[in-house]
């Protein structure tokens, strides 16, 4: 078997499914960097930081009951609270059907919310190009087309959003949501803050406990690939794909959400009038370039006006925040000199009046 026969046969299965962790990888650390600003806005704004974990354990909770539903164990009880989410199966949980749940329990809550948003952008969605890939690197290049492909889709959906518009502003609204609600920060049943390091620990467990079924999952992918690769049909890649459509959209979501708690976070550490800036700025410039618009025609302009009045609200906000720190820095240190000399001066006034008793 020559190595032309080794990558298409062995490599060229993984490919995609290495595309697929590799962007799951970047969605966990982009919900750790969210979690971490909603720690920092967390003394001033608890109740809009414990809705955030609310809405993160509601999708948990939706994935642990779609996971005993669609295997038949079925729901017992559910309770869901502001720091807690419970699903108790109506019946045990045995052999593949176990396997499969704790499948969903694992990895729905990051991919149930974003799949809401592709369900309801899936009528705007247009067809796209599968690329044959027979090679690893080529099923690695189709799975990158098929990606850029609906990532460029989604993107243009929201860089364009009127938000003047209200169905638009609700979409918005939405896709923060998704981002926020990606993983909870805390679990108050078990007091502790919970962290992107539990979510590995957990799923380290599973396959330690389960060699078996990860054994039965690359069987069944290569059998797959084989499969379509003698029928002649290029479909293998566009499963995975679909994994990292919703990896895309988490990561975007996430982008978002961070954004918007990064400007709470600024707004916060400005003092006074200050702290409106990021809202003034961003008010300020969406609707002089909306005005602008209006006397200049072009297809980009709520694309130009959303992208440009972003930026400059966190360009700005982030000039300020760091000219307010550097102000706190150089306060602090005067006051330090200013303490180092009193200190000096006593020091000296003791020495005087130790000789001149």
């Amino acid at each position: 078997m020559d190595i032309s026969a080794l990558d298409t046969f062995l490599a060229a299965p993984l490919a995609p499914l290495a595309g697929a962790i590799l962007f799951w990888s970047i969605q966990i650390l982009m919900a750790e960097g969210l979690k971490t600003l909603l720690r920092e806005i967390w003394d001033n704004h608890r109740a809009f930081c414990r809705f955030s974990n609310f809405v993160a354990l509601l999708f948990q909770a939706v994935s642990h009951m779609l996971g005993y539903t669609l295997t038949g164990i079925g729901v017992g009880e559910f309770s869901l609270s502001i720091g807690n989410a419970r699903v108790t199966p109506k019946r045990e949980k045995r052999g593949f059907p176990s396997i499969l749940a704790n499948v969903f329990l694992l990895f729905g809550p990051f991919f149930i919310p974003p799949l809401i948003l592709f369900l309801i952008l899936l009528p705007f969605t247009p067809g796209m190009e599968i690329m044959e890939c027979y090679t690893f690197s080529t099923a690695l290049i189709s799975f990158g087309s098929l990606l850029q492909q609906y990532g460029m889709n989604f993107l243009t959906i929201i860089v364009n959003l009127d938000l003047f518009n209200p169905f638009h502003l609700m979409f918005l609204v939405a896709v923060i949501l998704i981002g926020l609600g990606i993983r909870p920060s805390f679990i108050e049943d078990e007091e502790r803050k919970y962290r992107m390091i539990d979510d590995l620990a957990k799923i380290r467990d599973f396959f330690i406990s389960h060699p078996k079924s990860i054994l039965i999952f690359f069987v069944s992918i290569y059998i797959l690939f084989y499969i379509l690769y003698f029928l002649k049909l290029p479909y293998y890649v566009l499963i995975f794909s679909f994994f990292g459509w919703l990896s895309l959209i988490s990561i975007v979501s996430l982008l978002i959400a961070s954004l918007f708690v990064f400007l709470i976070m600024v707004s916060d550490r400005l003092p006074s009038f200050k702290k409106y800036l990021p809202l003034l700025v961003f008010v300020l410039s969406y609707i002089s370039l909306r005005v602008t618009f209006t006397f200049i025609r072009t297809d980009m302009d709520l694309a130009i006006t959303n992208i440009v009045s972003s930026s400059l609200t966190f360009v700005s906000s982030t000039i300020a925040l760091k000219m307010e720190l550097d102000r706190q820095k150089l306060r602090e240190g005067l006051q330090s000199l200013k303490k180092v000399k009193e200190k000096k001066i006593d020091a000296e006034d003791g020495e005087e009046n130790k000789k001149n008793p």
